[in-house]
């Protein structure tokens, strides 16, 4: 393993949070000696390191490590990272320190951060720790907000004059051992008369999973359609699907890809970014979004609550954190339907589909998920089928678009007759 795998692979351990992170152990501590002197090694990672061990409660043997930085910095750090020990330097390194002793910013600083997160002047290594300083100690509700308003002011909102739109919003991360069958769920319910769309990247840090823009590029498809091409395949009935990629709606955002890979942990930006609506309906979208932690799905419908921006929100509990339903098992779920907030969970049972096991593998590329969610749509009566009815059917029902018993049927027919695939073709051309 090289000198940056094994820096990653540390923080990895150490970086994840109060709950979940693993103390370091003196020889791991001894080889980091060594990999935060090695030039080989990202300043980004290195820092993001640093800033783990500063804010999370330390061991016995990371004190003592700490202890030994703190007295002699100029012997143990690179240059660039003296600033997170001595109280010297402006700018978000003052922030970062602040948030390192985990003391809550102001709506003010958090908008400043923004700005200068944003900002080509300011150094990666010093952006790194201000998002993993912030994941670590935990972002309080104004953090959150100033940090959403700040990713939302800086995306071009497409209005489209239609009273539906469904938000597919699937972490931007991927899945890496479930398949996805987000896009042919978006074809499908058009198919029924509810516009849908995806939005995503190719592939992004921590999980740099499979992704949907993976799926659609192996099909042929084009990820990349430019926002002007993609309005217009929403608003034609024929079409009414499609997926922007946020290379093309948030360009200055995608370009923190490589900085996202070289701090390791996942940032706020990732809760964020998939909430973003590129296209809006005239009342605001119907936004379907996953979770894995209980307490981000609290997190994620106040923000969408206070925020106002969308017609309804229903957060689920699936399968890696993502929309799409386990068909084995219940599955949680909060309604937010624009005046309440409801908690519940869903069976397949429940609307007449058979419970399934889908075995989870790490090996999983694109190709299983395309060729399985192709195959659906050409009426094949497969695992993605059942997945993409439930989840279509969920949505309609907790949305109060369709009754499920009514939806299920018409979900089922443009499945067997070929109107679904007909919609998925037409699509990301």
């Amino acid at each position: 393993m090289d000198p940056q795998q094994t820096l990653e692979e540390l923080l990895r351990k150490k970086g994840i949070g109060p709950q979940g992170s693993k103390s370091l152990k003196s020889q791991e501590l001894t080889e980091l000696d060594h990999l935060m002197l090695n030039d080989a090694v990202s300043l980004t990672t290195k820092a993001t390191m640093l800033t783990a061990l500063l804010t999370l409660e330390p061991n016995g043997d990371e004190k003592v490590w700490l202890e030994k930085i703190k007295e002699m910095p100029e012997e143990n750090l690179p240059a660039e990272l003296l600033q997170f020990i001595k109280e010297e330097g402006t700018g978000l390194i003052s922030y970062v320190r602040k948030i390192i002793s985990r003391r809550e910013l102001s709506y003010k600083e958090c908008k400043t951060c923004m700005d200068l997160l944003f900002d080509k002047n300011v150094p990666e290594y010093i952006k790194g720790p201000f998002l993993e300083g912030e994941r670590l100690k935990r972002e309080s509700f104004t953090e959150n907000q100033a940090f959403f308003e700040s990713l939302w002011e800086r995306v071009d909102h497409i209005k489209l004059d239609m009273p539906v739109l469904i938000d597919i919003c699937d972490s931007y991360d991927g899945a890496n051992r479930t398949r996805i069958f987000s896009p042919f769920i978006a074809a499908l319910l058009t198919s029924c008369g509810f516009p849908a769309y995806l939005h995503g990247v190719d592939k992004v840090a921590p999980k740099q999973g499979v992704s949907t823009h993976q799926v659609l590029k192996y099909l042929g498809k084009d990820p990349l359609k430019s926002s002007e091409q993609l309005r217009r395949d929403i608003e034609n009935s024929n079409v009414g699907w499609g997926y922007i990629d946020q290379q093309i709606f948030f360009p200055e955002l995608y370009a923190m890809k490589n900085m996202r890979k070289e701090m390791v942990k996942r940032p706020f930006l990732a809760t964020f970014e998939k909430l973003l609506q590129p296209f809006q309906a005239r009342s605001g979208n119907y936004i379907v979004t996953g979770y894995t932690h209980p307490h981000y799905k609290d997190e994620l419908v106040a923000q969408l609550k206070y925020q106002n921006q969308n017609a309804a929100s229903l957060i689920l509990k699936g399968v890696e954190g993502a929309t799409q339903l386990s068909l084995s098992k219940d599955s949680t779920y909060v309604l937010y339907n624009g005046t309440t907030i409801v908690d519940g969970t869903v069976n397949p049972v429940q609307y007449g589909l058979q419970p399934l096991e889908a075995k989870q593998d790490k090996s999983l590329t694109a190709k299983e998920s395309a060729e399985e969610g192709l195959a659906a749509l050409n009426g094949e009566k497969n695992y993605a089928r059942e997945n993409m009815l439930y989840l279509a059917t969920v949505i309609l029902d907790k949305m109060k678009l369709a009754d499920p018993i009514v939806a299920l049927d018409l979900l089922s027919k443009s499945l067997d007759s070929g109107k679904a695939f007909s919609h998925w073709e037409k699509g990301c051309n």
